[in-house]
Formats: structure tokens, C-alpha cells, sequence
């Protein structure tokens, strides 16, 4: 059987983050790291926040593990964006990206770990 992952949404109440683990929210911080990421956005849901130009969580980072360790400077890290109006998937540096060894949350912002 496969390990459980973790998915990882922007709370649009808070700004911060909220982990959900097998359909239930089991975490919310403001600041933390990912592991072994996939970035995965769900298209029906996209396309509900286009018409109804209202916010919904649809979006999210899927990872194996996080912890709450986010003490990288971000002044040099790249920004991974997702804008519904603008793309169907999470862009860093101008093009897609569906994968990532390693992202860290913090204020809000997600950022690329090299």
C-alpha cells in the first residue's frame, strides 16, 4: 500500500498554511518545509473560480513529509506562483513546474530550495 501524502494549500482565512492528511486538516503553520513535491491543481476547480470570480481552494503542493524547519534567507530563492486566470498549473522563473525535490513556505509565499 502507498504511504498517505500530505497536501499543502495557502488558507486564504489565515495567509498562512494548512495541511490536509487523508481528507482531514491536521496542521496549519505559517511557515514550513516540503519534501519530494508534486504541484497538482484540480482543472474543474479552476475553472469555478474563472466563472464565479470567487476564491476556492483547488491548488495544492502534494509531498511525503514536511516539518517546520523554514529558516533559509528568501532574498536569492525563486517564487513558485499559481494564478488560475493566468495558468492551469504552478510556474517558478516564467515556466511550468510540476516537481521539486524541496519548497519552503513562509509568509504566505512558497519558494524553490536548490
Amino acid at each position: 500500500m502507498n504511504a498517505a501524502k500530505y497536501y499543502i494549500y495557502r488558507n486564504l482565512h489565515t495567509g498562512g498554511f494548512s495541511v490536509k492528511l487523508r481528507g482531514r486538516v491536521i496542521d496549519r503553520q505559517h511557515g514550513l518545509t516540503a519534501y519530494n513535491v508534486l504541484f497538482k491543481v484540480n482543472e474543474s476547480g479552476r475553472q469555478r473560480v474563472i466563472k464565479e470570480k470567487k476564491k476556492n481552494v483547488h491548488a495544492f503542493v502534494v509531498c511525503d513529509k514536511y516539518n517546520y524547519r523554514y529558516d533559509t534567507p528568501v532574498d536569492n530563492l525563486e517564487v513558485i506562483t499559481y494564478n488560475p486566470y493566468v495558468a492551469a498549473n504552478f510556474v517558478c522563473s516564467g515556466r511550468q513546474i510540476t516537481h521539486a525535490e524541496q519548497v519552503m513556505f513562509l509568509n504566505g509565499k512558497c519558494y524553490l530550495l536548490k
